[in-house]
Protein backbone atom coordinates (compact mmCIF):
# COMPACT_ATOMS: atom_id res chain seq x y z
CA UNK A 1 0.00 0.00 0.00
CA UNK A 2 1.66 3.25 -0.41
CA UNK A 3 0.36 6.79 0.25
CA UNK A 4 1.08 10.26 -1.29
CA UNK A 5 2.76 12.36 1.26
CA UNK A 6 1.27 16.08 1.78
CA UNK A 7 3.14 18.83 -0.17
CA UNK A 8 5.62 20.99 1.28
CA UNK A 9 3.87 24.11 0.98
CA UNK A 10 4.02 24.79 5.11
CA UNK A 11 7.80 25.66 4.23
CA UNK A 12 6.01 28.55 2.41
CA UNK A 13 5.97 30.80 4.90
CA UNK A 14 9.43 30.11 6.24
CA UNK A 15 10.81 31.07 2.54
CA UNK A 16 8.85 34.32 3.13
CA UNK A 17 9.94 35.23 6.67
CA UNK A 18 13.52 34.54 5.14
CA UNK A 19 12.87 37.64 2.37
CA UNK A 20 10.62 39.92 4.65
CA UNK A 21 12.75 39.67 7.98
CA UNK A 22 15.97 41.07 6.44
CA UNK A 23 13.82 43.40 4.01
CA UNK A 24 12.88 45.19 6.77
CA UNK A 25 15.67 44.97 8.46
CA UNK A 26 17.69 46.44 5.72
CA UNK A 27 15.06 49.21 5.40
CA UNK A 28 15.37 49.96 9.22
CA UNK A 29 18.12 52.38 8.15
CA UNK A 30 16.40 54.21 5.43
CA UNK A 31 13.03 54.98 7.25
CA UNK A 32 11.75 53.40 10.33
CA UNK A 33 8.07 54.03 9.04
CA UNK A 34 8.89 52.18 6.25
CA UNK A 35 10.56 49.49 7.06
CA UNK A 36 7.73 48.56 9.97
CA UNK A 37 4.98 48.97 7.28
CA UNK A 38 6.54 46.55 5.51
CA UNK A 39 6.71 44.11 8.08
CA UNK A 40 3.05 44.80 8.96
CA UNK A 41 2.05 44.04 5.00
CA UNK A 42 4.44 41.09 4.99
CA UNK A 43 2.71 39.38 7.65
CA UNK A 44 -0.64 40.51 7.02
CA UNK A 45 -0.02 38.22 4.31
CA UNK A 46 1.99 35.12 6.24
CA UNK A 47 0.03 34.60 9.34
CA UNK A 48 -3.27 34.01 7.76
CA UNK A 49 -1.93 32.05 4.90
CA UNK A 50 -0.05 29.90 7.05
CA UNK A 51 -3.39 29.17 9.03
CA UNK A 52 -5.45 28.26 5.86
CA UNK A 53 -2.13 25.73 4.59
CA UNK A 54 -2.17 24.34 8.26
CA UNK A 55 -5.94 24.10 7.83
CA UNK A 56 -6.15 22.72 4.48
CA UNK A 57 -3.35 20.04 4.68
CA UNK A 58 -4.56 18.13 8.11
CA UNK A 59 -6.22 15.67 6.56
CA UNK A 60 -5.49 13.28 4.04
CA UNK A 61 -6.80 9.85 2.27
CA UNK A 62 -9.43 9.39 0.34
CA UNK A 63 -11.90 8.51 3.02
CA UNK A 64 -11.08 11.84 4.66
CA UNK A 65 -12.66 13.90 1.44
CA UNK A 66 -15.57 15.38 3.83
CA UNK A 67 -13.14 16.42 6.62
CA UNK A 68 -10.53 17.49 4.14
CA UNK A 69 -13.11 19.89 1.75
CA UNK A 70 -14.35 20.43 5.45
CA UNK A 71 -10.96 21.90 6.78
CA UNK A 72 -10.66 23.70 3.44
CA UNK A 73 -13.73 25.94 3.89
CA UNK A 74 -13.04 27.07 7.61
CA UNK A 75 -9.14 27.89 6.65
CA UNK A 76 -10.36 29.80 3.82
CA UNK A 77 -12.70 31.53 6.31
CA UNK A 78 -10.06 31.98 8.87
CA UNK A 79 -7.58 33.97 6.31
CA UNK A 80 -10.25 36.07 5.12
CA UNK A 81 -11.30 36.99 8.86
CA UNK A 82 -7.48 37.03 10.03
CA UNK A 83 -6.63 39.22 6.67
CA UNK A 84 -9.51 41.41 7.40
CA UNK A 85 -8.44 41.79 11.28
CA UNK A 86 -4.97 42.19 11.11
CA UNK A 87 -5.60 44.77 8.35
CA UNK A 88 -7.93 46.52 10.13
CA UNK A 89 -5.38 46.46 13.47
CA UNK A 90 -3.14 47.94 11.21
CA UNK A 91 -4.68 51.11 10.25
CA UNK A 92 -6.48 51.50 13.59
CA UNK A 93 -3.46 51.07 16.02
CA UNK A 94 -0.34 51.96 13.65
CA UNK A 95 0.61 55.64 13.40
CA UNK A 96 2.42 56.75 11.49
CA UNK A 97 1.62 54.03 8.50
CA UNK A 98 3.18 53.87 5.11
CA UNK A 99 0.29 52.59 3.48
CA UNK A 100 2.26 52.26 0.32
CA UNK A 101 5.04 50.05 1.82
CA UNK A 102 2.08 48.08 4.01
CA UNK A 103 0.21 47.26 0.42
CA UNK A 104 3.40 46.55 -1.62
CA UNK A 105 5.13 44.14 1.33
CA UNK A 106 1.58 42.49 1.00
CA UNK A 107 1.68 41.62 -2.41
CA UNK A 108 5.14 41.24 -2.98
CA UNK A 109 4.62 38.05 -0.40
CA UNK A 110 1.85 37.12 -2.24
CA UNK A 111 3.91 36.71 -5.56
CA UNK A 112 6.54 35.01 -3.36
CA UNK A 113 3.97 32.56 -2.53
CA UNK A 114 2.66 31.84 -5.42
CA UNK A 115 6.42 31.44 -7.31
CA UNK A 116 7.26 29.27 -3.97
CA UNK A 117 4.62 26.66 -4.32
CA UNK A 118 5.09 26.85 -7.70
CA UNK A 119 8.52 25.58 -7.57
CA UNK A 120 7.91 23.26 -4.66
CA UNK A 121 5.37 21.66 -6.67
CA UNK A 122 6.98 21.27 -10.11
CA UNK A 123 9.66 18.73 -8.09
Amino acid sequence: MTTISSPAVAKVALYQLALLLPASAALLGLNQVIAYSVLLGGLIQIIPQAWFTRQAFRFAGARRVQSIVSAMYWGETGKVVLSAVLFTAAFLLVRPLNVGALFSSFVIMILVQWLSVFAILKR
